[in-house]
């Protein structure tokens, strides 16, 4: 039995669903919270795949459920927030994977170790389970500290989570550059993020991705990022070349070793930025930002 609460964020994608459960009943978590958003008005299949969704989420061990289904379409951004709120309600740490998250097994004794210590070190703010590199790093230990939050698969604490708001109004009046400064390699990533940050306060976009990463920098904390890849983002297959190339396969990364100091990795981020956000991330910043122009629905 695994006694870190978890969360699951479901939509539609009912072959998804079906195999990250069959993960988690290898877990066997004690708590499981499940959240999911409802379906698009007027459209029937989405009704019914909705439903065939929630209805995978059937735990056969001793475990304490709760369930959290909306009849309305809310959208990943807003359904994401209000789920992850209503688990920080009732639980002050713990795991959050979404429908199309395929974690492997040492992502959970991964997370709740590092979850247990750093619970008091508000210095790190969110823990990975993803490593979009191509390569593994080469450092000794099993983890390193980025500027970087990624959101397929993750561990934190509600009291870094709280206040988190997709509108941003906690950076009302904020010092952008001062902000981001700490985290940029150079001039020119620091105007990649401010560009982004401009486009979804000016446009009013709930592209959560992003907004997460700005409110963690705000927090002035750093997030850790395991060396080796822990969840594969299924949900990518389908994507364009450019996305679907950040799709990794995972590694066994346990018994940790950790870092000896906590400093952020600006080596490892500057590739990060090179490869993933200035490439992958661009690419899937602009198809939601078209998705949102165009007025079409908003998918998880």
């Amino acid at each position: 039995m695994f006694d870190v609460p978890i969360l699951l964020v479901l939509y539609n994608k009912v072959e998804d669903t079906h195999n990250l459960f069959q993960i988690i009943k290898n877990v066997k978590p004690t708590k499981l919270y499940v959240a999911a958003d409802g379906a698009r008005h007027g459209d029937r299949i989405d009704y019914v795949t909705c439903i065939r969704s929630r209805a995978v989420i059937m735990p056969e061990w001793p475990c304490e459920t709760h369930f959290l289904f909306k009849e309305e379409h809310l959208g990943k951004a807003e359904m994401i927030t209000q789920g992850i709120n209503w688990f920080f309600k009732n639980e002050s740490e713990g795991i959050i994977l979404f429908e199309d998250t395929m974690p492997n097994r040492d992502f959970f004794e991964y997370s709740k170790e590092l979850l247990e210590k750093y619970r008091n070190d508000k210095r790190i703010v969110h823990i990975n389970g993803s490593n979009l590199h191509r390569k593994n790093a080469k450092n000794e230990a099993s983890y390193y500290f980025s500027a970087y939050p990624l959101s397929w698969g993750f561990a934190t604490w509600a009291d870094r989570w709280k206040g988190f708001d997709l509108k941003m109004t906690l950076l009302d009046g904020e010092n952008f550059n001062k902000m981001v400064s700490p985290y940029t390699n150079s001039g020119k990533e620091k105007l990649y993020w401010l560009r982004r940050y401009n486009i979804l306060r000016k446009h009013k976009l709930d592209i959560w991705e992003y907004q997460y990463i700005y409110y963690k920098w705000y927090q002035k904390g750093l997030s850790i990022t395991p060396s080796y890849n822990l969840v594969t983002n299924i949900g990518l297959k389908n994507k364009k070349r450019k996305i679907r190339k950040l799709m990794r396969e995972t590694k066994n990364i346990l018994p940790l070793v950790h870092p000896k100091e906590v400093v952020q990795s600006k080596e490892a981020d500057r590739y990060a930025f090179k490869r993933i956000f200035n490439k992958a991330f661009i690419r899937m910043f602009s198809d939601w930002f078209n998705e949102y122009l165009l007025g079409k629905e908003k998918k998880l």
